[in-house]
């Protein structure tokens, strides 16, 4: 098969490329899930070892801070900047339904930055700094001035296109050392925190070796431009492991040397020629210690057991594990667990096992076939400058052995303003010669229903089903027709860039950068194939969209008459066939946009299709 983007895998834990198929990268709207819970800790001064607490603030003694704006930003704003607060305001929590994140992130006091208060035009560069001497609160517990150090806290946050770090200074805030935290490598944009999320910030090469002293300041630093919030808890300076190794990342994909390298969470059983998984991750050097032989292990069903080159990672420093030996998926249906670890080497042991091990797990289905990983991460309604338009969005997929697609499973967010609302799922399969997208079939149009927010739900192909040929590249969209509350679709775990793509409401194909797999589903389930077309009848309104003159054509019965309704069942087109007549055509010019309802009264019974008008 023709390759249609450039090869990920590889690549994608460090540079992202792009793909020959998109027309335009876009920035995503809309939502991320999850949800969490935190309290305070106290410690007991004593002589300290590694992984041992040597000071915590829970912002209690709100002296202990405080805060500013750097040059970049336009203060004052009149609220939004950093504050020592007790709770989310209501500005925050009233839309967390619809954004599904995080509204508590313990007991007390906490810091928080809240970039959507700034509002519109605003831009922050504002940070939350140290007062306290932080080199005699070190050695009253126990602890050398030249050692290792983790900086720890407590978040919850919801992210749009702003940035957060972490600076340290040893000169009294003369000059910082700054170290992004969530970068998007690992928070794609429209992401929220988990509930709550703990943050481990490596500090021990920030002084190169040097002493503290108690001009030493620690700062949090937010840059935002009408973004979301971000909260902070709990500090801490922990003494650092000698050894330690963590996952930022980890990644999987069937292997670039045969295949597009996509990566799937969900097989169907007909996939009987899916070529197994290749596995990568990046690790970080989270000790005080280099590491000349960090690996990456993975065991998976069966005997698979597979170990990466060795890599040497300096302190604080982060590299790419590879195993592009591929591993089976079973035939059998169930699910399967495959199991990520590093190794230091013969000798050396990791100081933290907790944040050095993963877990993914792969299921083999009777029906379904999708690359979500089957945990909602967020979900997108829009794209930039498209707001109250049409949109679809989806996933390439690579199919192995030829499908029987009855239906198409998609995830809704919880948005109370998609209830009556319609929506279908699209079909195209790449054309190797135009190196284009052809249409190859739809589902039905479907009115959410309350129930269904917040869950998957499966959307019957039109026409009973549609067979994709072996060796095919496709791409599966969700699809919405625009509105001032336009319908939200999940999305999971991060994924290879060039690897999401879609079509604005003008037909423009874009990607998205950094985006989550979109959680939509190939269905082969039987009981999905019942055909809206009865009695073997076909009927086909084209084109659709159609801007000016639609066809209907119908085909195994002869039409009699051809109705239009709009969405509230006004008859705004009729006319009668003639016998034997198996094509008409009407100008829709004086059609409003929107969705119709084309019913076509044949002698063997009535069948009813949706047109979308773009005048």
């Amino acid at each position: 098969m023709k390759k249609v983007y450039l090869g990920l895998f590889s690549m994608a834990l460090t540079t992202l490329a792009t793909a020959q198929v998109s027309n335009s990268i876009v920035s995503v709207k809309q939502s991320r899930y999850d949800n969490f819970k935190v309290g305070a800790k106290t410690e007991t001064p004593s002589t300290k070892t590694e992984g041992d607490i040597l000071w915590t603030n829970d912002f209690s003694t709100t002296s202990d801070w405080t805060i500013g704006n750097n040059p970049g930003g336009t203060p004052p704003h009149t609220s939004g900047d950093w504050a020592i607060v007790g709770a989310l305001p209501t500005s925050l929590t009233s839309q967390a339904a619809t954004y599904g994140f995080p509204t508590t992130i313990g007991t007390g006091n906490f810091a928080l930055v809240n970039s959507d208060a700034a509002g519109s035009g605003q831009t922050q560069n504002a940070y939350i700094e140290t007062t306290v001497a932080l080199a005699n609160l070190l050695t009253a517990n126990g602890s050398a001035l030249n050692t290792p150090m983790y900086l720890k806290f407590t978040e919850i946050y919801r992210h749009f296109y702003d940035k957060n770090f972490v600076q340290i200074s040893n000169d009294n805030g003369a000059t910082w050392v700054t170290i992004e935290v969530n970068p998007v490598s690992e928070v794609p944009v429209n992401t929220n925190s988990a509930n709550p999320e703990f943050e481990t910030v490596n500090i021990s090469a920030v002084l190169a070796g040097g002493n503290w002293s108690n001009t030493v300041k620690i700062r949090f630093l937010y840059q935002g431009d009408y973004d979301w919030f971000w909260a902070i808890d709990d500090v801490k300076l922990v003494e650092a492991f000698a050894n330690d190794a963590k996952f930022t990342r980890i990644t999987q994909a069937t292997a670039l040397a045969s295949t597009e390298g996509l990566d799937y969470y969900r097989v169907a059983a007909s996939q009987t020629s899916f070529p197994g998984l290749t596995f990568g991750a990046l690790a970080m050097n989270n000790g005080g210690s280099n590491q000349p032989n960090v690996t990456l292990n993975v065991t998976g069903p069966g005997s698979y057991n597979q170990t990466s080159s060795a890599v040497s990672i300096a302190v604080g420093a982060t590299d790419t594990l590879e195993i592009t030996t591929p591993c089976a998926i079973p035939t059998a249906a169930g699910s399967y667990t495959i199991n990520y670890t590093t190794d230091l080497g013969a000798g050396v042991t990791d100081g933290d096992l907790a944040n050095n091990t993963r877990a993914i797990t792969v299921v083999r289905d009777q029906y379904l076939y999708g690359r979500d990983d089957n945990t909602i991460k967020g979900g997108i309604a829009q794209v930039t400058s498209q707001d109250g338009a049409e949109l679809r969005i989806g996933n390439l997929m690579e199919v192995f052995n030829t499908m029987e697609v009855t239906g198409v499973q998609v995830r809704l967010l919880n948005q109370s303003t998609a209830v009556g609302q319609e929506i279908n799922c699209v079909i195209e399969i790449f054309n190797t010669t135009t190196q284009e997208f052809d249409y190859l079939g739809e589902t039905v149009y479907h009115p959410i229903v309350q129930s269904e927010l917040n869950t998957f739900i499966t959307i019957p192909i039109d026409g009973g089903s549609v067979s994709i040929p072996q060796g095919s590249l496709i791409l599966v969209m969700a699809h919405h027709l625009g509105g001032a509350n336009e319908v939200g679709f999940g999305y999971a775990q991060p994924t290879f860039q060039g690897t999401v793509l879609g079509y604005t409401a003008d037909g423009n194909r874009f990607q998205l950068t950094d985006p989550g797999a979109i959680m939509i589903r190939l269905s082969e389930d039987p009981s999905l194939s019942v055909a809206q077309n009865i009695a073997n009848v076909d009927v086909n309104v084209y084109p659709n969209p159609v801007v000016g003159e639609a066809t209907v054509e119908v085909n195994g019965a002869v039409a009699s008459t051809i109705a239009v309704v709009d969405l509230t069942g006004k008859t705004v087109y009729t006319t009668t066939a003639s016998e034997g007549t198996s094509k008409v055509s009407f100008s829709t010019a004086h059609f409003a946009a929107g969705v119709y309802t084309v019913n076509v009264s044949t002698d063997k019974g009535t069948v009813s299709k949706k047109m979308v008008v773009k005048n």
